[in-house]
């Protein structure tokens, strides 16, 4: 039996919801969907008894849901302790972070500590969706770097790694250049570029909703190359983090505009808190810890 499979099926387990567990697993319900049927078809028996709105556990789901959480955690345990041994008899450092906290300073820290470091192995993993605590696991993470929490589990311990304020750009020519500070409400009709798929933006129509507006979305992108292009052309203005502005090339004919009240963010540094670091972890983790300030 596939283990993410497992994984999936104890999450729709706990919610008796397709919808709201592809959402926790950011899979779609059809990807979910085929996984349970699949893991039906290999034990020869239902473990959901579907209907148009919530599923609910059989007999047999109940069973696998009691034996599963074992399963998962014996298993967790055992790659834990492999890659641990195999941390230490290479000298190896694992990390991971998520693709779109290459603006926040990760890599550079990263690159830092291994010039400082070049007898230590550092092993880099990027994710292409939000992390989970599995990563430590199948991919042998000793840290994680991200923004988005929704997936950890309670035996994850977070360090802060950055604060950052996502602050409005706009065009010279844009009639709100003539402001330093504006209202978010002031943006329910302003056309807007936002971050692609990120936790950004997440955070960023999180305020919006609680403002009491759905903003006007034109585009998401990751590039900041485009949305300063979208915005310098008068296309659209664009929510970014304040710090990442700072070296870019290309903030001709921009200007940057501070959102009331405040959107703040922060990236943090994962670790299981149930294990202790591998050596080449320890060092890591004394570094970050030094050279990282609010």
């Amino acid at each position: 039996m596939d283990i993410e499979f497992l994984r999936e099926f104890l999450v729709l387990s706990k919610t008796c919801s397709f919808q709201e567990a592809s959402e926790k697993l950011y899979i779609t319900n059809s990807t979910l969907s085929k996984h349970i049927q699949k893991m039906e078809a290999e034990l020869g028996h239902s473990l959901f008894e579907r209907s148009t709105r919530r599923v609910a556990l059989t007999n047999a789901g109940k069973i696998l849901q009691q034996k599963g959480e074992q399963i998962i955690s014996l298993y967790d345990e055992g790659i834990m302790q492999i890659n641990a041994e195999a941390a230490r008899a290479t000298n190896t450092l694992s990390i991971a972070f998520a693709g779109s906290l290459f603006r926040f300073g990760v890599l550079d820290t990263i690159l830092a500590f291994k010039d400082a470091h070049p007898e230590i192995n550092v092993q880099l993993t990027e994710l292409d969706e939000p992390p989970q605590k599995s990563v430590f696991i199948d991919k042998q993470a000793e840290f994680i770097f991200a923004g988005d929490l929704n997936r950890m589990s309670k035996e994850v311990q977070k360090y802060p790694f950055r604060k950052e304020e996502l602050v409005l750009l706009v065009s010279d020519t844009n009639p709100l250049a003539q402001k330093h500070s504006i209202e978010l409400s002031e943006l329910a009709k302003e056309p807007l570029v936002l971050p692609y798929k990120d936790f950004l933006q997440s955070i960023f129509l999180k305020a919006c909703a609680d403002a009491g507006f759905t903003p006007n979305i034109r585009l998401c992108t990751q590039s900041p190359r485009t949305t300063f292009q979208l915005v310098s052309g008068n296309y659209a203005s664009a929510v970014f983090p304040r710090d990442c502005l700072n070296g870019q090339q290309d903030m001709k004919n921009l200007h940057v505009i501070s959102i009331a009240p405040v959107i703040t963010f922060e990236i943090y540094m994962l670790y299981l808190g149930d294990r202790s670091f591998s050596a080449a972890g320890k060092q890591f983790y004394d570094y970050v810890c030094k050279e990282t300030s609010f």
